[in-house]
């Protein structure tokens, strides 16, 4: 049973210290999927939170690409490797992949990474909004509260419960989480995601790439009950449904409440976040 003690320690990082982040995007083109492209749209809500002007704090973002026929939809990312010294990647696949198969292999990719590589990895989708100063905040958060649960996240569309004397930051079951708009976990973690993948249950009730991944989580960190999860939420869902699994018809799509806007500046790497 692996050990909690590396991936729980409860400790802050010091706010002077320079982590390294992966922002791993799964995406797809969602004209093939009956569906319509956005992660343009999330690029444009990235440049707006100032995420490819924080040269003071190091960001990589990969894109796993899921072996669409036609990748043009990703063009307009060779203006922001341009325009910025964000390092930007396209992860391509040379065979078509649902939205588990192409999640799987990030989870792959991520775990054959030398561990010195990145100190977390912020997994989102790639149809999101994100507040004023995204990475900034997210920094912030991270060093305060990501060392206290086994994962985390920046936006909770699900319940959850205060923490006295802490602000930003609340409690929520970890048997209730779903939804991938930023959730933060330590690399090292992709590994103990990545057997029971395609278990018997999940393929039966077609489970999505979240509750995988969560319920893979609870399998193997059974003590693991709660997690860290930011408030208000720094990142929305766009809300148009999902194409991943080529539904003929395109569903609501889940969607946080308390997303504090992308016109706002919540301001964690400023504020107290000690009542």
């Amino acid at each position: 049973m692996p050990q909690l003690d590396y991936f729980i320690t409860k400790q802050k990082i010091p706010n002077d210290k320079k982590l390294k982040y992966l922002i791993a995007i799964p995406c797809v083109n969602r004209e093939e999927r009956n569906a319509i492209n956005v992660i343009d749209r999330t690029f444009e809500s990235f440049k707006k939170s100032g995420l490819f002007e924080s040269c003071e704090i190091y960001v990589k973002i990969m894109l796993f690409e899921s072996g669409s026929k036609n990748i043009n939809y990703l063009n307009f990312i060779s203006e922001y490797r341009k325009e910025s010294d964000c390092n930007i990647t396209i992860v391509y696949s040379k065979t078509p992949l649902n939205g588990n198969s192409n999640t799987l292999r990030m989870f792959d990719i991520i775990s054959k990474l030398p561990e010195e590589s990145f100190d977390f990895v912020i997994w989102m989708d790639d149809d999101v909004f994100v507040c004023k100063n995204f990475i900034k905040n997210a920094d912030t958060w991270i060093k305060n509260y990501a060392n206290f649960s086994i994962f985390s996240s920046l936006y909770v569309p699900y319940n959850s419960f205060p923490i006295q004397n802490r602000k930003y930051v609340q409690m929520a079951n970890l048997p209730g989480f779903y939804g991938t708009c930023c959730t933060i976990f330590k690399p090292r973690l992709s590994k103990f995601v990545i057997p029971g993948w395609y278990s018997e249950h999940y393929e039966k009730f077609n489970y999505n790439p979240d509750t995988r991944f969560r319920d893979n989580i609870k399998k193997q960190f059974p003590k693991a009950l709660r997690i860290c999860v930011s408030s208000p939420s720094l990142v929305q869902h766009m809300n148009i449904g999902s194409a991943i699994k080529q539904k003929t018809t395109v569903k609501q799509g889940h969607k946080c409440n308390n997303f504090v806007g992308e016109d706002n500046d919540p301001q964690l790497y400023i504020n107290d976040l000690i009542n």
